[in-house]
């Protein structure tokens, strides 16, 4: 049996015994690659040398299948922030064979395993691991990964450069694995075979290990993703005889706020003009209603998929929140969600709005309601 064939036969087995891990893993596609020693996936393809994959058991292919599939699923490249690649792959492996442990998978010798790091998600796991070194072994980790990149040969160098550039994930393919993943889920769920260990990740990320940019596609992501519907069927499966939910394209129609009282730097509005840029050039079915405010609504100016952004800022007054919203529901009823940049220091509504509400703070600030995602520390 080759190579190809044997990656097949691993995703059905898997599929039958791990149906959310089967499901999620079907989604990479195989290429043979010589220029690899083992095995790369950049979250939609997954290169193999071929020789490699033959050597392996079925259990092996099952463990190296899930395993690759699971680091794009839990966001692994967009939560490394600032934190050092060596530590950072081995905490997120430690992560991820935790849970394929506690599902049955077989965890294959040599693989980053530990019991004791049962139940902790990457970010405790690479603490603990950072723990265990000095900050000169720590630093030396990358000085040791340049003096042995500057001894390859050309052949090792032109694999290292094709990994680089192939393990390279953008927003949208995050936001893909998101969906894919939550499909799973209710997937597995009609199986009664729901993963056991994914949902203590929703719960236990530190504030300040949150990266608010990732926080904030995953917000619109969610509203983007939540209309499902069994009319019409995803084509993609009728031929197999399985009816699976397709997407409607309704818009997102999300408001912003700018809190222009004074408390709001040029860095900090800086920083807001371009994530509002890039999630047009992304998301292009969404209209962005854009609101300059301190104590009262100065501006309103819309926005569609791509527009150049061209407004004034006015205010420097004080900030009271609640001429916002009372402006929102009467003015823009199919409003969806609302992401106001702000320091967090105003007067809030007494009863919470019936949308959803992100304050993009300046720093930690207390907020009655709604989700917090701190900017600048």
């Amino acid at each position: 049996m080759d190579a190809e064939q044997l990656l097949i036969k691993a995703k059905s087995q898997l599929t039958i015994k791990h149906p959310y891990f089967g499901m999620i893993a079907s989604r990479l596609k195989h290429e043979s690659s010589q220029k690899l020693d083992t095995y790369a996936s950049n979250g939609k393809r997954f290169l193999y040398n071929p020789f490699f994959i033959q050597e392996r058991t079925l259990e092996e292919l099952l463990f190296i299948l899930t395993n690759c599939v699971m680091h794009h699923v839990l966001s692994h490249n967009q939560r490394k922030l600032n934190r050092k690649g060596y530590l950072w792959q081995l905490a997120t492996d430690f992560a991820i064979n935790s849970i394929l442990y506690k599902n049955g998978l077989i965890i294959p010798e040599g693989a980053n395993f530990n019991k004791e790091y049962k139940n902790m998600y990457a970010e405790e796991i690479y603490e603990e691991i950072k723990g265990q070194y000095t900050q000169e072994q720590i630093d030396s980790f990358d000085t040791e990964n340049s003096e042995q990149k500057s001894k390859q040969t050309d052949q090792e160098k032109q694999r290292s450069n094709l990994f680089r550039n192939f393990s390279k994930i953008d927003e949208n393919d995050a936001l893909e694995w998101e969906y894919a993943a939550s499909l799973a889920k209710e997937v597995a769920k009609q199986r009664s075979s729901t993963p056991l260990g994914l949902e203590r990740f929703a719960k236990k990320i530190k504030p300040q290990d949150v990266d608010w940019k990732f926080e904030l596609y995953n917000a619109i992501n969610r509203h983007m993703r939540n209309n499902y519907s069994f009319m019409p069927p995803n084509k993609k499966h009728i031929h197999r005889g399985i009816a699976l939910p397709s997407l409607t394209s309704d818009t997102l129609s999300l408001c912003v706020a700018i809190d222009t009282s004074g408390s709001i730097n040029d860095e900090l509005l800086g920083a807001f003009m371009v994530e509002f840029k890039t999630i047009m050039q992304n998301f292009p079915a969404i209209a962005i209603e854009l609101i300059i405010a301190d104590a009262k609504v100065h501006a309103h100016y819309s926005f569609q998929g791509g527009e150049d952004m061209d407004f004034a800022l006015k205010g420097g007054g004080g900030t009271d929140y609640r001429p916002v919203f009372e402006y929102i529901d009467g003015n823009l009823p199919m409003c969806n969600m609302v992401l106001y940049f702000t320091d967090g220091d105003g007067i809030f509504p007494k009863i919470q709005p019936n949308y959803e509400i992100l304050w993009a703070l300046s720093h930690t600030a207390k907020v009655p309601y709604g989700r917090k995602l701190v900017i600048f520390k």
